[in-house]
């Protein structure tokens, strides 16, 4: 399982052609993000200008149909906090349920435009892919 972090899901909404390219480069893997990631683009979406709103909302929507959406369980807070454990104050509470869900979920990797603050001991990889 490949997951897809905010900043690649927001460029996909936008239709960054570097993002559509990843994508296709992961033809095949299973997509998945978090709830944790699809509130952040529903927040966006929400704070839109309001004939851009809806619109945006359900973009967010029909992406939500297209990957695996990981959820915000005990299991995903159990390892988010064996990371924060771990990394000290260095793993925001917000980032760590994140990657929690993915180490719950046995994710293999995360694909985020922005690696700062993703740092740490999990069982997956983080590939930054400059967008």
């Amino acid at each position: 399982m490949k997951a897809l972090d905010t900043g690649i899901l927001l460029a996909l909404l936008e239709g960054s052609s570097r993002a559509r390219d990843l994508v296709r480069k992961l033809r095949g893997s299973e997509l998945a993000t978090t709830e944790a990631n699809l509130l952040e683009l529903s927040f966006l979406a929400a704070n839109a200008p309001p004939r851009a709103r809806a619109g945006r909302l359900g973009a967010v929507e029909k992406l939500r149909q297209r990957l695996t959406v990981l959820p915000i369980d005990g299991h995903a807070n159990r390892e988010a906090l064996a990371g924060i454990l771990r990394q000290g104050d260095r793993l925001s509470p917000t980032i760590a349920m994140m990657l929690g869900a993915l180490e719950a979920a046995g994710c293999e990797e995360l694909y985020t435009d922005d690696g700062r603050g993703m740092a740490g001991d999990w069982s997956f990889k983080v590939k930054v892919a400059p967008l």
